[in-house]
């Protein structure tokens, strides 16, 4: 079973073995800041650890685009990868926007990452609509009624 909580000081060191890890120090200080006060650039944000059996797994971190869309983009560790975790991470993480007032989950995918694919069509997502990015990459944007 997973549980989720808040980024602190204390568990920021499980950032690593994730892209977080390639942030300046300065960067993961900011982050957990912005973190904790629920904000980044006037809208609301927020850094959850995922834990498992007493140990951080990976981080999701929503961010609202207005006060009734908000996005969750999970990063599992590696070596908990391809168990379920980053669905089950992503289902806790949307009821939680759930309660706290959020209407419309929404986000994009490379299409070339199946395992998110999958994970946003495993949740009910719909694919909305698919574009080219700048870097000419496929991307597939999906939405969902919470």
């Amino acid at each position: 079973m997973l549980w989720l909580q808040p980024a602190s000081q204390e568990n920021a060191g499980e950032l690593l073995d994730t892209s977080y890890e390639k942030m300046s120090f300065a960067q993961k200080q900011k982050m957990l800041k912005e973190s904790q006060k629920q904000a980044h650039q006037g809208l609301y944000f927020e850094l959850l650890a995922v834990y498992r059996d007493g140990h951080v797994i990976g981080w999701l971190n929503l961010f609202a685009h207005t006060e009734h869309i908000i996005s969750c983009c999970p990063e599992i560790k590696e070596s908990f990868r391809r168990q379920g975790a980053g669905t089950e991470a992503e289902a806790l993480a949307l009821a939680y926007a759930k309660r706290r007032g959020y209407a419309i989950a929404a986000g994009s995918v490379n299409a070339r990452n199946k395992a998110s694919v999958a994970l946003h069509e495993k949740l009910g997502f719909e694919a909305y609509r698919t574009y080219i990015n700048p870097h000419g990459e496929k991307m597939i944007f999906y939405i969902k009624a919470l």
